[in-house]
């Protein structure tokens, strides 16, 4: 008897859902109201065309049910491409966005003068972007010395630490492409990650590659569905990233492991902070234009300072700022 009350609920619900999908026609009243009053059609042609009159109006209702769906999602559709776009537009590693366009103007508005020994470099610089090479890829090769020089003076005249030299001149590019903010989450994740599965990984007492990919593959795994979840609540930021500068931080993590093998949680929490505030300023330095149209203007000038300005930091032995904030009362007395 269950078995015979299961199977009626079963049809029962799977008409209902026939009669559901496919809605009663009502072209049979259609053919009623619309027949002319003089000329009463036959049986035969009232039958014949009811049946086309009743498909006619289902398709019409099927690509108006169509029309309204593509409606109602073309606004999300519209605002996620939209906001891709000016990202692109923004972001000064895209070779085809309008940053690029506008370095290139800035070029037309300022002339080179004739070839000399003291502007040989604007001339081959001019001629390679002529012939196609992008000019925001040249402004973030003569940016990238600048960055370092600037990484290398808060270590040494500052006192900032870091992650040495290199991690924070990679995430700075990479900040500048992701955006500050995001690039900040997705580098907080990664460091969330790598804290959860350290212990894990340490418990299995594996080798040192498979050890490191095994972790990336957990941070891998990790930020896939942090990129899940940022689509289905709606944080479109999410969906503009880039996939080389989300590898650049994701590839970070063996350069994060090695710096907490070696030092206490503090310390690496420290680094990590200090990290984070070199990176961000190296960041606004390699976005803010009035530094990207002056390298691209005076690239000689430009490699040329860099040097000398790394040579002077070099030579430079006495405290560092945050020392004498540290040791100022000693110092005083």
């Amino acid at each position: 008897m269950k078995h015979l009350l299961c199977t009626l609920a079963i049809v029962t619900t799977f008409f209902a859902l026939i009669a559901s999908v496919y809605p009663r026609p009502v072209f049979a009243q259609t053919t009623r109201t619309t027949a002319l009053p003089t000329t009463r059609p036959s049986t035969s042609t009232t039958t014949k065309l009811a049946p086309v009159q009743g498909e006619v109006l289902l398709e019409a209702s099927a690509s108006a049910d169509a029309s309204m769906s593509a409606a109602t999602a073309s606004p999300s559709a519209q605002q996620v491409e939209q906001i891709i776009q000016d990202k692109k537009d923004k972001d000064i590693t895209e070779t085809s966005g309008v940053q690029k366009s506008k370095l290139v103007s800035f070029l037309d508005e300022h002339p080179v003068a004739a070839l000399s020994w003291h502007n040989v470099l604007q001339h081959g610089i001019r001629g390679a972007i002529d012939r196609g090479l992008p000019a925001n890829i040249v402004v973030l090769i003569i940016l990238f010395p600048i960055i370092t020089a600037v990484i290398s003076a808060s270590r040494h005249l500052i006192g900032l630490q870091g992650f040495g030299i290199y991690i924070p001149a990679v995430l700075s590019v990479a900040f500048a492409s992701t955006g500050i903010s995001t690039g900040v989450v997705v580098f907080t994740a990664v460091l969330l990650a790598t804290m959860l599965l350290r212990a894990p990984l340490q418990k299995l007492k594996l080798q040192y590659l498979p050890r490191t990919a095994l972790l990336l593959w957990g941070v891998s795994l990790f930020i896939l569905c942090l990129l899940i979840l940022a689509s289905y609540t709606g944080f479109n930021t999410f969906l503009t990233l880039n996939i080389f500068p989300l590898l650049i931080i994701i590839l970070l993590i063996e350069n994060f492991m090695e710096t907490q093998l070696s030092s206490t949680r503090n310390q690496a929490f420290q680094l990590t902070i200090e990290t984070l505030l070199i990176a961000t300023v190296c960041s606004l330095l390699i976005g803010w234009e009035p530094l990207q149209k002056a390298v691209l203007l005076n690239p000689e000038l430009t490699v040329i300072g860099v040097a000398l300005f790394n040579i002077l930091t070099g030579k430079y032995s006495g405290l560092r700022l945050l020392e004498y904030i540290r040791f100022r009362s000693i110092m005083e007395q």
